[in-house]
């Protein structure tokens, strides 16, 4: 891993494509400025205890603010937050 999230839970990983047998790789680009409210979005991750789950959900805010957790916590900075009305749980 070339960094782990531990507050967001996700990871980054460096691998060598050349390695991998029986799996094609592919890029996913990602595209914030072609989100819109009202699109449609698939959340993934492990909702309530699920492994692997993806469930639908709806952009519903493209200008909602980084949380602010607190003096001497951590908080984030320099980045953006889109909103999705969903039925997920903790987890996603």
């Amino acid at each position: 891993a070339v960094y782990r999230d531990p507050v967001h839970d996700f990871g980054i990983f460096k691998y060598d494509p050349a390695s991998l047998r029986h799996s094609e790789v592919s890029e996913l680009q990602l595209r914030p400025e072609k989100a819109r409210q009202g699109l449609d979005v698939r959340v993934m991750g492990n909702n309530a205890g699920e492994k692997l789950s993806v469930l639908g959900a709806m952009l519903a805010r493209l200008d909602r603010e980084a949380p602010v957790y607190g003096k001497g916590t951590y908080n984030d900075f320099n980045t953006f937050y889109f909103q999705a009305a969903s039925a997920t749980s903790g987890g996603s």
